[in-house]
C-alpha cells in the first residue's frame, strides 16, 4: 500500500541527461541534489527524486487532465519533453504541502514543462503553478485539492496531503461545489473536532448537512495514491418528513 503521508510530483522536463538535471539544480535553484536526494539550503526539506527517460503515457494523461487548462502550445511542449521526474515528498500537514509547492516551482524554473500532483489527479501548466504562494491558503487549495464525480457524487481528493479527511456531498444538491470546498476550508483553518451527526452549515440560517465518516475505499482503492487513510467525509441533507410528504 501507498505510504498516504507522501506527497508526489510529476514533472516532464527539458533535461536530456542526469547529468544535466544535476547541474541545473546545483546552478539555477537554491536546492542542491545528491544521489536520489534534494534538500533545500534555506530550510529544513528534503525529497527524493526518481527519473526516466521520455514517457508517452505522461503527454497522454496531462492532456487527459487539462480540461482546459494548458494551451495547444503547453501541450505540444510537454509532449516533446526529454525526461520525467518523480518528487516524492513527506506530505500530512500545512508545512508538507508549502514545501512540495515551493520545490516544484523550483523544478519549473529550472526545466520542467508543468506539473502533475500523483496523490490528488490534478495537473497545472507551469505559468499557473509559478503563480502560487506557498502562504496563500487558497493558492495551496487550488494546487493540491481537486473535486471529482461519479454518478451520485461530488467528492475531493487530495486532503491527506495536509492530513485531513477528504468530503462528499450529493452531486445533485444546489451549489454543491461551494459547499464542500467550505467544509474543506473549514477544516483546514478550524481544524474541528467532529464525530458523526454533527452538523456543517455554511453560514447561520443557510441549510444545515448531517456529517457521516465513510471510507476513502468507496471511491479508491486502498494502494491507490489517491486513498485517504483519514476518511471522508459525507455532508447530508437531513431527513424530512415533508420531504418525504412531497414525493409520496
Amino acid at each position: 500500500m501507498q505510504d498516504n503521508q507522501q506527497i508526489i510530483l510529476c514533472i516532464p522536463g527539458i533535461w536530456k541527461t542526469h547529468e544535466e538535471l544535476l547541474h541545473t539544480i546545483i546552478n539555477k535553484t537554491d536546492y542542491i541534489f545528491a544521489g536520489k536526494i534534494i534538500k533545500a539550503l534555506a530550510f529544513d526539506f528534503f525529497a527524493e527524486i526518481e527519473e526516466e527517460s521520455h514517457n508517452d503515457k505522461v503527454s497522454s494523461a496531462f492532456r487527459q487532465l487539462s480540461l482546459g487548462r494548458f494551451s495547444d502550445t503547453e501541450l505540444d511542449e510537454i509532449d516533446q519533453h526529454n525526461m520525467v521526474i518523480y518528487i516524492i515528498c513527506d506530505g500530512g500537514n500545512f508545512k508538507a504541502v508549502q514545501n512540495a509547492l515551493l520545490v516544484g516551482q523550483a523544478l519549473l524554473r529550472a526545466g520542467g514543462l508543468a506539473i502533475k500532483i500523483e496523490t490528488a489527479g490534478i495537473s497545472h501548466s507551469k505559468k499557473q503553478w509559478l503563480e502560487f504562494s506557498a502562504t496563500q491558503l487558497m493558492d495551496l487549495f487550488k494546487a493540491f485539492i481537486p473535486h471529482v464525480s461519479d454518478q451520485k457524487k461530488l467528492y475531493s481528493c487530495g486532503m491527506h496531503q495536509f492530513g485531513k479527511p477528504d468530503a462528499c456531498i450529493n452531486k445533485n444538491t444546489q451549489d454543491s461545489n461551494s459547499i464542500l470546498n467550505q467544509f474543506l476550508l473549514y477544516i483546514l483553518v478550524e481544524d474541528p473536532i467532529l464525530k458523526t451527526g454533527d452538523t456543517f452549515a455554511i453560514e447561520e440560517g443557510a441549510e444545515k448537512f448531517k456529517l457521516s465518516k465513510i471510507n476513502s475505499a468507496d471511491f479508491f482503492d486502498n494502494d491507490s495514491t489517491y486513498f485517504n487513510s483519514f476518511g471522508v467525509w459525507s455532508l447530508n441533507k437531513p431527513f424530512s418528513f415533508k420531504q418525504l410528504l412531497k414525493f409520496s
